[in-house]
């Protein structure tokens, strides 16, 4: 097993982070010689050294970021650049990141409207009132007010900006509006485009991560690149080099969100698996991107969506060839059984965090996932090469989005269709994901794969059939004042109370979290819940 000798010091600086974070520093150390003391009485005296090292620098960086966070006052303006793209929330209301000087990390900043378009590293100076943060992490304080524009990105960051303009322009022009917010999405992470029900639709289903770059679509990238490079007659340095400035560029492109940073990382550690297993353990590549990642940003130890690509990734290397022997003797095609492996892995493997994120868990998103897995390559290597071709001109990018429109429109009608299910979703603890899962995945190991699929069909058509209604004495509630408090929310709620303002029915955040308005000026009853 010396191919998991990494994933302790993973772990070990995965929870110091995470410990700091939450319990503070005391807890983490504690943590962290508890794995140093297990590793010891394993005989492993090396790995105790490495855990207890490495986990106590995490600890150590993280803490260090919380003290300069919380030390840091603010005046009455702030003024920094944006980190990503602003993200309008169900309310309306404008969520803008904002890299301050000196501030270990972006501060959040909510803003009413936006009336000039803020692309990542564009200066502004914000004013109005500071809060403090109630979501955890390094960030002490979030910001609500308005947002002046300084001045326009420089440097890379306006290449960047150019390149994703002209590209979402020739899209508008060229394809038609059903996939218009889908492709530039797949391609270059801009979801500016999708409309929040389009954004709903994914989430329900479990084809978010498509919508916006995920790992799958840097693996993409490099692999296409590896494949140029060989054409080119390189070798496998040439090539692994080729691979590796092609995803560098295209996560300069895409934007210096830690999203970004995450699903680069999970693309090479996909794109390794595929080149060399045997030169590089997927595994090994994957511990080191954690140990990396958490010593470079400590708030990703706290990040839903950090967790999310991990345990998908981990998931498809060491869960999907279980599951794909499992399926072999089913005599189905070849490309069919390694679609629905990955999709089963990655399910199985994120289900229990999806649980405790939003507290409920997709109905069909393995089979999402299968319907659209022999189009998705297509889309984004062909829409990469359609957004070279749009910065000369968009008559040349014209062809290529005609060939990938058919393709991103399937994608879109499963989203839409899976979405229109009368229970798409189902409300699920992460324990009760864990043994249901659990037991799935053991169906596989004992090789009965055709009574496991069954009974899951069974009780997924079950499921399938029950509306709920939006019990609020079942849920754990969080409670806010305006709509704008609704993005920074604790981890576990499995609903929001909105106290000021009103709508006719409660709605859904992008984590699929019910939004109720209790305190209504028209005191209606709550309907079922409507997709925004």
């Amino acid at each position: 097993m010396s191919e998991l000798r990494l994933v302790p010091p993973a772990l070990a600086v995965w929870a110091a982070a995470l410990a700091v974070i939450v319990a503070g520093p005391v807890w983490a150390l504690a943590i962290v010689a508890v794995i140093s003391v297990c590793c010891i009485l394993l005989r492993e005296p090396g790995q105790a050294i490495l855990c207890g090292g490495l986990g106590a620098c995490s600890a150590a960086i993280a803490w260090a970021r919380c003290v300069s966070a919380r030390t840091r006052e603010f005046g009455e303006t702030i003024t920094g650049t944006v980190s990503g793209a602003p993200k309008q929330l169900d309310s309306g209301n404008w969520l803008v990141n904002v890299n301050v000087s000196g501030y270990p990390v972006p501060v959040p900043v909510f803003v009413d409207d936006l009336e000039d378009n803020l692309p990542a590293g564009t200066a502004i100076e914000v004013s109005g009132s500071i809060g403090e943060s109630t979501r955890p992490g390094i960030g002490a304080v979030t910001v609500s007010g308005d947002v002046d524009v300084l001045g326009p990105p420089t440097g890379f960051a306006a290449f960047a900006a150019r390149v994703r303009g002209t590209f979402a322009s020739a899209v508008e022009e060229i394809v038609g509006e059903h996939v218009r917010g889908l492709i530039p999405g797949m391609v270059l992470g801009d979801v500016s485009m999708q409309s929040p029900e389009e954004k709903q639709a994914y989430i329900d289903t479990g084809l978010s991560h498509l919508s916006a770059v995920s790992g799958a679509n840097c693996m993409y990238v490099a692999t296409a690149a590896l494949l140029v490079a060989g054409l080119c007659r390189l070798g496998l340095r040439g090539q692994t080099i080729a691979a590796g400035i092609a995803l560098l560029v295209y996560a300069g492109l895409v934007g210096p969100e830690p999203s970004v940073l995450r699903a680069t990382v999970t693309g090479l550690v996909g794109f390794i698996a595929i080149i060399s297993s045997t030169r590089a353990e997927p595994i090994h590549v994957l511990s080191l991107s954690i140990i990396g990642l958490v010593l470079v940003d400590s708030d990703l130890a706290v990040d839903y969506a950090f967790a999310l690509s991990t345990a998908a990734t981990a998931g498809i290397v060491v869960i999907s060839p279980l599951i794909y022997r499992a399926l072999a003797p089913l005599g189905w095609p070849d490309i069919l059984g390694k679609a629905l492996s990955v999709a089963i892995a990655a399910d199985l493997a994120t289900a229990p965090i999806i649980a405790g994120m939003a507290g409920r868990v997709s109905l069909v998103a393995v089979i999402a996932n299968v319907l659209v897995s022999p189009v998705v390559g297509a889309v984004t290597v062909l829409g990469m090469a359609a957004a070279i071709l749009a910065q000369f001109h968009h008559l040349l990018a014209a062809p290529l989005l005609w060939v990938i429109q058919p393709l991103a429109g399937w994608i879109r009608t499963v989203a839409d269709t899976g979405a229109r299910l009368p229970a798409t979703t189902i409300e699920a603890e992460p324990m009760q994901a864990i043994v249901v899962y659990g037991w799935i995945l053991a169906g596989f190991i004992a090789s009965r794969p055709r009574l496991t699929i069954t009974v899951v069909a069974v009780v997924v058509l079950l499921g399938a059939g029950t509306g709920e209604q939006v019990d609020v004495d079942k849920r754990k509630p969080f409670v806010v004042e305006r709509d704008t408090d609704i993005e920074a929310v604790p981890p576990g709620t499995t609903v929001i109370i909105v106290r000021e303002g009103h709508r006719d029915r409660p709605t859904l955040t992008p984590d699929g979290i019910p939004v109720i308005y209790p305190y209504n000026d028209q005191h209606d009853q709550p309907g079922p819940p409507r997709r925004r």
